[in-house]
């Protein structure tokens, strides 16, 4: 959903070009593409926060509610720290700047549509500032023993790699990087990737 033509024919043609990819409807406002998107139910939505008659945001949310099953990402050029908490807090799976390069936003389709999230750089260190801000980085237990795969695994998944990617990086299957980051987190005794990543980077990991 944009309001600018040219911007949303153009991302539209460029994943009609590739395998694999299905561009189902299009819409200029919010409130068009949530009533496409009850028609129609998308794996993955493309969402513009500023748009006429309903914005992103207020369509973001609707859609967590009429449409639970269509996941958002959202491609802005708005930067406010309020946009993007909002946009997190309303549903969206993913948070991209609209001066993401093509591969960028290609593989964040990929990633939201398997149920992954992902935000430009700029907007995950907002992010990781408000948790920060919030919640003290948590410091693990005092002693832990984490096997050579597992501490390669953790700093590739502090420097932001996806299960995919890890998986690539250390010619694993994607189940066996589930398995490790299940150990990591009980060993850590973290509840979550995000937890685990913010020891890593602390530990220096993932540079």
């Amino acid at each position: 959903m944009d309001d600018h033509a040219l911007f949303r024919q153009g991302i539209a043609s460029v994943l009609r070009g590739l395998p694999g990819y299905n561009v189902v409807g299009q819409a200029s406002d919010g409130i068009e593409g949530v009533q496409r998107a009850k028609e129609l139910s998308p794996d993955v939505v493309l969402m513009d926060v500023n748009m006429p008659r309903c914005g992103g945001l207020e369509a973001t949310l609707r859609l967590s509610r009429e449409v639970p099953t269509a996941r958002v990402l959202i491609l802005s050029v708005s930067e406010k720290d309020e946009d993007l908490f909002a946009a997190i807090k309303f549903g969206a799976r993913g948070y991209l700047l609209k001066g993401s390069g093509p591969q960028e936003v290609l593989q964040a389709v990929e990633r939201v549509a398997a149920g992954e999230a992902v935000f430009s750089p700029a907007m995950a260190v907002k992010m990781l500032d408000e948790f920060k801000r919030r919640e003290p980085l948590p410091s693990g237990p005092e002693t832990v023993e984490l096997s050579p795969r597992e501490m390669e695994v953790l700093g590739l998944l502090a420097a932001g790699a996806s299960n995919r990617e890890i998986a690539s990086t250390l010619v694993l299957s994607e189940n066996t990087v589930k398995t490790h980051l299940k150990n990591i987190l009980e060993k850590l005794q973290f509840k979550n990737r995000s937890q685990a990543a913010a020891y890593a980077a602390r530990l220096g990991l993932g540079k």
